[in-house]
């Protein structure tokens, strides 16, 4: 019981400690809160400093998604995004397509040795659209065995990490060889796309977003009870939550609540404690080695086949990086890109990307899924 209370203060308190940190003029500008917190659940997981409950660290994981996605969508005002970020939603669409075609193609090379490859293909489409957060998501609306999500994950970090690692290090470099330069064009309604100082936490706005949460999760379930007679269809709830959510963010009462996307990130940092305790490496080493080959050959594919099709379409090297990051990443890390490229001016569109990725990538991955079940 004492190590459970423990194991749930660090994912409850941690979040906080990470953002703190990531403030101090001492801390590297790559270590953001989302890495810190990462960090932190693999070290934990892997070390077993004190015994963990995967149970817990689920249920974390499971209730945190329902509760992030929703608030860090709230702020969006899509169509303002759609007619001023052309260039980064054509190149992020370019990615979304090449994550898709490229899941697909390993679910084809991968089948024989892993039957739940459709299953697989749809959870991968959701990183490479939005990030982890829809991933985990499409893995439940699946029903996907939880060995196949932990071990999924445990690659994804793995894989992942190692090209969030070139991207901050050598990437721009590489990348600016044969991509064109950025050039700003002046787009009215991004201030210049300065980054603005993040104002204090409006902590009422933040608790009545969170009810409103919770009144669309009940929503969602009581959708599912009418329609199917029980609350088994996780596929159709994930799905009632994410529609419900744009709209929700289609009211300028809830555009206007303050501190709705620091809710959010708060919520997805625990999540990324929680998710990180359940990346055990050794049991990926030892029974993950084809969910490793699929993982790589997905994202390899997704990030060679993106990269080509914005040298053929002459999209700049930033705007690449930019959405390359929002869509297998997420909105969180756009920071960190921004510091590598020294290019603030994309900040907006890459979180804008990154949300829109939150939007779509479930409905993304569990249409891809179900097409590859009937094909496969």
């Amino acid at each position: 019981m004492l190590w459970t209370a423990l194991q749930a203060a660090i994912i409850l308190g941690f979040p906080f400690l990470a953002r703190r940190s990531a403030r101090s003029s001492h801390m590297p500008g790559w270590l953001s809160p989302v890495v810190l917190c990462y960090a932190l659940g693999i070290l934990l997981g892997n070390l077993r400093l004190f015994p963990l409950d995967d149970g817990l660290s689920t249920a974390f994981t499971e209730f945190t998604i329902v509760m992030a996605i929703p608030l860090m969508l709230y702020a969006t005002d899509l169509p303002q995004w759609l007619r001023h970020a052309r260039g980064s939603l054509f190149s992020f669409l370019l990615c979304a397509f090449s994550g898709l075609l490229a899941t697909a193609l390993a679910a084809f090379l991968f089948h024989k040795q892993e039957p739940d490859a459709w299953i697989i293909s749809g959870m991968l489409v959701g990183v490479y659209t939005g990030g982890t957060p829809n991933m985990q998501a499409i893995g439940l609306a699946l029903e996907a065995p939880q060995e196949t999500i932990i071990l999924l994950n445990a690659a994804d970090i793995l894989l992942g990490g190692i090209y969030l690692l070139f991207l901050t290090s050598v990437a721009p470099r590489a990348y600016g060889s044969f991509l064109r330069p950025f050039h700003w064009a002046g787009e009215a309604g991004e201030g210049g796309g300065e980054q603005a100082v993040a104002p204090g936490i409006n902590y009422r706005h933040s608790v009545l977003a969170m009810a409103l949460t919770l009144g669309i999760i009940g929503l969602s379930l009581g959708a599912c009870r009418l329609a199917f007679g029980n609350f088994g269809q996780v596929a159709f709830i994930m799905l009632m939550l994410t529609t419900l959510s744009i709209a929700a963010s289609f009211h300028p009462r809830v555009r206007r609540l303050e501190s709705t996307f620091e809710s959010g990130e708060y919520f997805l940092l625990m999540f990324s404690v929680a998710l990180g305790m359940l990346a055990d490496f050794s049991e990926i080493i030892a029974h993950g080695a084809d969910i490793i080959a699929f993982t790589a050959v997905a994202l390899s594919c997704t990030i060679l086949l993106h990269l080509l099709l914005a040298y053929l379409f002459r999209i700049d090297r930033d705007t690449m990086l930019f959405t390359s990051v929002a869509a297998i990443y997420g909105p969180a890390f756009i920071g960190q890109i921004a510091i590598v490229t020294g290019n603030r001016k994309l900040i907006f569109s890459g979180v804008a990307m990154g949300l829109l990725g939150y939007a779509i990538g479930n409905y993304l991955g569990i249409g891809l899924a179900y097409l590859l079940k009937a094909l496969l």
